[in-house]
């Protein structure tokens, strides 16, 4: 049964759950922060990502569930985006939509000083000024030692950061670091070839990492053509039950594109205990792309235009040490020797007259010869591996960003000088005030930010833009219809697993 709420009650409720989130997540913030211990795994973490999943589906209330799980989808999507800065945004949305209930009518009395719609434009214009304020600030990372601070300030061990740091600088921008747990005490980090595609996976039924939302195989076989694959299953099965008879169970399929009748193929194969995944092939440079992957994995390109799926052998398979898989994009590893490969690229980008083409061989060349590193995280206790685990998933993806858009003065310094330039009309005059509060309000009262402490602009861009975006949408809700469950949300937790 549906039951709905309207009116001021209605974002109220859905405020105050929104309200819940952000106060658990903002105490872990900062170099200061506390953590959050969490059911599963009985994890300690203070990653906001992490604490706003855990949090936003417990709350009993229908109507305040849906605010923490929409404050959660900011969340999301700056993790999505940028893959750090998840408390960030979740903090400034809360400071948008506090503001923002100034202008809005209250409970008991239908006037207010602004309508719904225009406090979205308002918010809209502000946010483009506060960006190119940002922007204007920006600082280049021009030294190997202000990538590793940049490493610094997420993981707060300077081993670590070195580690990190320093082998982004060595990778440069075009390169990626993979983050894993490893079953040592120790943590350790290796340089692999790889090739990173702007595609990924072709059904996210075959997630199997939740808390990030990837596909993630090892030593898998691949096959990689251009064909789409319908109905048309049949055409490959000879070549995948001999790998089956020799105890081959997961099969990578790097295809243009997948029809229902083929994921659902998928589907059920995984339910025998055979495993193909289906991943999406790459929208750019399509067919240059496929052979720089073939290059680094073995086997062949089977190319529609000059290639039969009917006359595929097993030795047209290649094998992939490595996938990671997101909804958009992807990164394929492999041993074999890209050298004759690169070698061909090097001579293409000699005589090619497009600069927009000689940063895309640029890239891929770089990929190849060393363009990827495994970041195996280890420690003592499995409670301290996931949490360090987690600091890393935060600083490899911020580091690179740092090095690709610049960065600004960090720990919400920055946009507190934004705060400051703005005039007290400004809706985002306050939130912006809410970064640098945050973090000093748990600090110790001699604690002072140095200067070497910034943070990456592209992060803080994304969580700006999340930030705003949710706030608008919570701040105009007049009505919330939701299912009446009176289950419990550990109930509801056990019957989805």
């Amino acid at each position: 049964m549906k039951i709905s709420l309207t009116g001021v009650s209605a974002r109220d409720k859905v405020i105050a759950g929104a309200n819940y989130v952000a106060d658990a997540v903002k105490a872990t913030m900062g170099p200061f922060g506390l953590n959050t211990l969490t059911e599963k795994r009985n994890t300690i973490t203070n990653d906001g990502f992490t604490t706003s999943r855990e949090v936003a589906p417990t709350l009993t209330d229908e109507y305040e569930r849906r605010g923490a799980l929409l404050l959660h989808e900011a969340a999301s999507k700056t993790n999505d985006q940028v893959g750090d800065a998840t408390s960030t945004s979740m903090v400034l949305a809360q400071a948008i939509l506090k503001e923002s209930a100034r202008y809005l009518p209250q409970e008991g009395s239908f006037s207010s000083k602004m309508k719904p719609s225009q406090l979205v434009k308002k918010l809209k214009v502000e946010l483009a000024e506060v960006l190119e304020k940002l922007s204007d600030a920006v600082t280049p990372v021009t030294t190997r030692e202000e990538l590793v601070n940049s490493a610094m300030v997420s993981v707060e061990d300077e081993d670590l950061a070195e580690m990190i740091g320093g082998m982004q600088w060595d990778l440069g921008e075009h390169g990626y670091i993979m983050v894993e747990e490893s079953a040592d005490t120790t943590t350790t980090i290796e340089r692999i070839q790889g090739v990173r595609i702007d595609n990924g996976f072709g059904t996210s039924v075959m997630i199997n990492n939740p808390e990030k939302g990837t596909l993630e195989v090892e030593n898998a076989r691949i096959i990689t053509t251009n064909y789409t694959f319908h109905d048309n299953f049949d055409k490959v099965k000879h070549v995948i039950e001999p790998l089956l008879k020799d105890g081959i169970r997961h099969i990578i399929i790097l295809a243009r594109a997948f029809g229902s009748e083929a994921i659902r193929k998928c589907v059920e194969a995984a339910g025998t205990g055979v495993f193909l995944y289906p991943v999406n092939a790459p929208y750019e440079h399509q067919a240059e792309v496929f052979k720089d992957i073939v290059s680094i994995a073995g086997g062949t390109y089977i190319d529609m235009e000059s290639a039969r799926l009917e006359d595929m052998t097993v030795d047209d398979i290649g094998t992939v040490k490595k996938l990671v898989a997101q909804r958009y994009s992807a990164i394929i590893t492999g041993s074999g020797d890209s050298t004759k490969r690169v070698e061909r690229l090097q001579k293409e980008l000699v005589g090619e007259p497009s600069e927009f083409y000689k940063k895309n061989l640029q890239k891929r060349i770089s990929q190849l010869t060393d363009g990827f590193a495994i970041l195996k995280v280890g420690s003592e206790t499995d409670v301290d591996r996931k949490r360090r685990k987690d600091k890393c998933d935060d600083v490899v993806n911020a580091i690179r960003l740092a090095l690709v858009g610049g960065t600004i003065k960090g720990a919400g310094l920055e946009l507190k000088e934004v705060a400051d330039s703005l005039e007290d009309s400004y809706i985002l005059k306050r939130p912006l005030l809410a970064i640098h509060s945050q973090i000093m309000s748990s600090a110790p009262e001699d604690f002072e930010v140095e200067d070497w402490v910034r943070d990456p602009y592209l992060v803080i861009e994304s969580a700006l833009k999340n930030a705003v975006s949710v706030a608008s949408n919570l701040a105009t809700v007049n009505c919330v219809v939701v299912e009446k469950d009176k289950k419990e949300p550990r109930e509801r937790e056990q019957e989805g697993e």
